[in-house]
């Protein structure tokens, strides 16, 4: 047996100071002590008491954390934070480092290691698993995605670029979008090369000029890439689907740094209402990324929306309706709401809907998200899906 030699225990066993001899301090008894098979007791080690076992019961489940932080299978590109301080998004490339630790991310992981009261299973959170889609609801997502190109194009805002966002300043992704959009809508075989080449242009504009991007800029791209992808991925008449595909990586990581910068780059605005127009269509525009994504999983892996942990976590506006209101009628509305009653999770507005209630009441926001989810209701679909739903 190998003897472990104690850095740390400075006294000789009793059978060397009876003896006389030189100990080698070893553990858990000396050489000298096992070559006389003497059983060595040390003289600054007490015994211990054995702890008896405590075998919790067997419908209880084991304690929970303090706090659940995401875990490896859900999307660290947009829950986690980079192991470096830049706000370059060149720089956003590992997601899986804790390097910077604040003071509150300490504590919270020390809360991990507090007993926590014990409760029944069926009070665990619901774990999001990804779902298969069906045909039906595939093609309502794919549909409502494309509308937002001629909605661009004719009203110059989109269910996540609000109307009031680009009023008075116009960020150069946003206008090279709206001229290449309207190409998009005249496309023909004979201007689709031009279409191409154009949006092979403007998204390197966009990735030369990420080192210099504010917030605001940063949004406006991300939004932008977007776009830019519901037309290559989903028309595969321009023949950009594997450049697209490929792309996908990076409409993830720009969103995620964008997620990042929107909790570490405070914004002023000129009023509340400025505001919430700027950080709701920052949540809509980061769901939106995660949601396209998911919509090409499902059409290239058979349904298969592996996206879905991810989305489920996701904050919206809980009231949809004041993307469309007024400011006189925003600050009423939005003065009948606590703080807490704000935002709610896509995974818990999915559950709260009920086949009894008024589709007509939704907005096409809500219909788009809900429609995924909801295979049991069919009125939720897009048009043409239904049709093809009534057909089949």
């Amino acid at each position: 047996m190998l003897g472990y030699i104690s850095s740390t225990r400075k006294k000789s066993c009793r059978g060397c100071v009876k003896a006389k001899r030189r100990c080698d301090l070893g553990y858990p008894s000396c050489a000298a002590a096992r070559d006389a098979e003497d059983v060595v007791v040390r003289l600054c080690t007490p015994d211990l008491p054995t702890q008896p076992s405590v075998v919790p019961p067997p419908e209880l489940s084991p304690p929970l954390p303090a706090k659940t932080f995401p875990t490896s299978t859900i999307d660290p590109a947009i829950l986690q934070s980079p192991s470096t301080g830049s706000s370059s998004p060149e720089s956003f490339q590992s997601f899986d480092s804790f390097q910077d630790v604040t003071q509150d991310e300490l504590d919270t992981f020390r809360s991990w290691f507090v007993q926590q009261p014990r409760i029944c299973e069926s009070l665990l959170p619901q774990v999001w698993e990804p779902v298969v889609l069906s045909e039906a609801q595939i093609l309502s997502s794919v549909e409502r995605l494309c509308s937002f190109i001629p909605s661009l194009v004719y009203s110059g805002h989109t269910e996540f670029m609000h109307e009031a966002q680009y009023q008075t300043w116009q960020p150069t992704a946003f206008q090279d979008l709206c001229g290449i959009s309207a190409l998009y809508l005249v496309r023909t075989a004979n201007n689709a090369a031009i279409l191409r080449s154009s949006i092979d242009t403007k998204i390197s504009k966009l990735i030369e000029s990420s080192k210099t991007w504010t917030l605001a800029n940063h949004l406006a791209a991300v939004q932008a890439l977007i776009v830019y992808q519901i037309m290559r991925l989903f028309d595969p008449d321009l023949g950009m689907q594997d450049v697209a595909e490929r792309q996908n990586r990076l409409l993830e990581i720009w969103t995620a740094h964008l997620w990042k910068r929107y909790f570490n780059d405070p914004q002023t605005f000129a009023s509340s209402h400025d505001s919430w127009i700027f950080e709701e269509s920052l949540r809509r525009t980061v769901l939106l990324s995660v949601f396209l994504r998911g919509a090409w999983s499902s059409i290239t892996q058979g349904g298969l929306c592996d996206q879905v942990p991810l989305l489920a976590r996701l904050p919206v506006a809980r009231d949809a309706k004041l993307w469309n209101s007024d400011v006189m009628e925003w600050e009423i509305r939005e003065s009948c709401t606590t703080p807490g009653e704000k935002l709610i999770a896509y995974g818990d507005m999915s559950n709260m809907w009920r086949p009894d209630r008024d589709v007509d009441q939704l907005t096409a926001w809500e219909k788009l998200l809900l429609a995924p989810c909801r295979k049991d209701d069919p009125r939720l679909l897009a048009d043409f899906a239904k049709a093809e739903v009534v057909d089949s």
